[in-house]
Formats: structure tokens, sequence, C-alpha cells
């Protein structure tokens, strides 16, 4: 073979491979991950919805692209970058992690036909994302709600925590942050407390991580003015709620933490924590992706609770409450139970 014709041939064969990888290109689908900010709630759920997908058949660099934008828990920056993000690509779902981000993607999403597919929301309902759980919304906004649901969670409490004090209400301390999902979570409690008040400090929530410190200092305040008031804290969602910095504070306070919002808060000696399981919730919200992806419309998949919890006791911090754990409580516990 002549060195033309090979030339002719090379450049052929190369001609034939680019177009394939630009039509493999085309067919991808392309989705954008919107976080608001790098916590491990956010974190774990990011990677179990990214292998979710991968189960599902979606691969990274073969059918699907995935790029994340990270709002540093700024709202408005979440804004920006989301639109500037828009204006150069054609994305096929947006999927949000926690309460700012997915406020921020409805706003810029408003009035596009791009789903929106929220996690890590513990009220959406509050947030303004929907108008009820467990309904076709039939807008391009649907997700998962990251929350047991509150009547069930108030009763678990008022089964242990009101133990040692059966002839009067227990009072429970709640330092919490402006951040949406810990106020509306507070004011949902508040109204099935019935056993249990709440008596609360509010401070102004500032964005992760650079504002941790100055969330805590001012944490540190409503500690101590809540301290000799009441017989627990209870931790409510929210970016505070899960630092460990913050779990520490009140763990150390000296009033005992009765209900966490971590398995790491109970682990270090507060009396239990009820969560959604997040490998579970990371692969349902990679399923209702999947249905939008085969044509199902977002607005025909109804905001829906996760399908499974986790549940864990600290038997060594209930002993010393004087707290008996009731074996079904112990039993649905599982592994999850420290002494």
């Amino acid at each position: 073979m002549s060195v033309a014709r090979f030339s002719k041939l090379y450049l052929c064969l190369a001609a034939i491979l680019l177009l394939l990888a630009s039509n493999v290109y085309a067919q991808s689908l392309r989705v954008v991950m919107v976080e608001t900010m790098p916590v491990p709630v956010v974190t774990d759920h990011e990677n179990f919805f990214l292998s979710g997908l991968e189960k599902l058949g979606y691969h990274a660099g073969k059918n699907l692209v995935v790029d994340k934008i990270e709002a540093q828990g700024s709202e408005a920056l979440a804004k920006e970058k989301l639109r500037k993000y828009l204006a150069g690509h054609e994305v096929d779902v947006v999927v949000s992690f926690a309460t700012l981000a997915s406020r921020a993607a409805k706003e810029v999403l408003e009035g596009t036909d791009i789903p929106l597919v929220f996690c890590v929301v513990s009220d959406p309902v509050g947030a303004g994302l929907i108008e009820e759980v467990g309904l076709p919304t039939k807008t391009n906004v649907t997700g998962l709600v990251f929350s047991l649901m509150r009547k069930s969670k108030m009763e678990l409490a008022k089964e242990l925590l009101t133990q040692p004090f059966p002839d009067r209400p227990v009072r429970v301390g709640v330092v919490l942050s402006s951040y949406p999902a810990a106020v509306n979570d507070l004011k949902a409690m508040r109204g099935l407390g019935g056993q249990i008040e709440f008596e609360s400090f509010s401070l102004e929530y500032r964005a992760m991580p650079d504002g941790l410190d100055a969330m805590l200092a001012d944490a540190r305040k409503g500690v101590t003015t809540l301290s000799p008031e009441i017989d627990y804290w209870w931790i409510v969602p929210g970016p505070l709620g899960e630092t460990m910095e913050f779990s520490d504070l009140l763990l150390q306070s000296g009033v005992p933490v009765g209900l966490c919002h971590t398995k790491e808060c109970t682990r270090n000696g507060g009396l239990f924590f009820v969560t959604p399981n997040y490998e579970d919730s990371g692969f349902q919200v990679a399923g209702m992706v999947d249905s939008i992806f085969k044509g199902t419309a977002p607005g025909d998949i109804p905001p829906v609770p996760p399908d499974s919890f986790e549940l864990g006791i600290n038997l060594k911090t209930a002993i010393e409450l004087q707290i008996v754990i009731p074996s079904e409580i112990m039993e649905l516990a599982g592994k999850n139970v420290w002494r």
C-alpha cells in the first residue's frame, strides 16, 4: 500500500472515529447537580445518587454527562451559577441537594420545561417547592422529602423523653439558625407538641463553611440562655445541625441531647436519632431521574418521603437518664445501638 493511500485510509478512519465519538456525546443525557454546601448529608446523597444511576445503566463519559454547581451555602450564588450554566448547555435534568439550592433552582427553572428533582429537603412545602407531599405537582418539579413524617417522630420522642417526667410536660431546647428547613421544622413540631414544650433561641444563618464559627459563637449564647430552662436539647434539620461542632457544643453543655440529627451525635452521647437511609434515598432519586429520562413527566411523579429510615439509640445514655427502650425500638435500631 502506498503512503498516499495509507494516509487517506488513516484520515478516513480518524474521521469515522471522530464522528462516532461526537454522536455518542450528542446522545448523552446531561444532568447538572446543584449543591447547597458540601456537608456529609449532601455529599453522601450525591455519591449514592451517582451510584444509583450507574446501576441503572447510566455511565459518565459514555451515555451520561454530569456536572456540579457548588453554591457554597449561598442561594444567590446558586442562582447565578445555574443561570450561567444553562446559557451554555442543554440540560435534561437538574438535581438539587438541600433547601437553598432547591429554592434557587426552582426560581431559575421557572417557565422552562427542564425537570427539577430535589433531594435532602425536609420541608419542600414550606420552602415553596411543592404544594403537597404525595401528590403529583403537574409542574416541572418533583423530588424526595428528607424527613420522617413528623407525627411518627413526635410519638417516638414522647415515648422516650417523657419517661423521667411523668407528672409534667417535657421541656426541650432548640438552638436554630434562620435556615428555612430549621425554621419550618420547629414550627411544625410545635404544632404536635402536647407533652413536649419547645423553647428556642434563634440566630442568623450564615453561608457555610465560612459562617460556621460565627454561628457557633451565637449558639453558645443560646446554650447559656436555655440550659437552665430545659430537660433536653432537640436538634432540628439544617446545616448547623449537620456539624459535629454544634452537636459537641450541646453534648458538653450539661443538658442531655434528646433528639440528634446525625448518627455521630447519637454515637457520641445523644439519646436517639431518626434519619432517612442515605444510600436508599440516593438510589430512590436516581430512580426518579431514570423515569424522567424514559419519558415520564416530572409533574406526574409524586414527591414522597424516602422508602427507608435509620433509627439509632445510645443505650448508655438511656440508662443514665433512666429511660427504658422498648424491645421493638431496639429491634428497629438494629446495629445502630451504642452501649
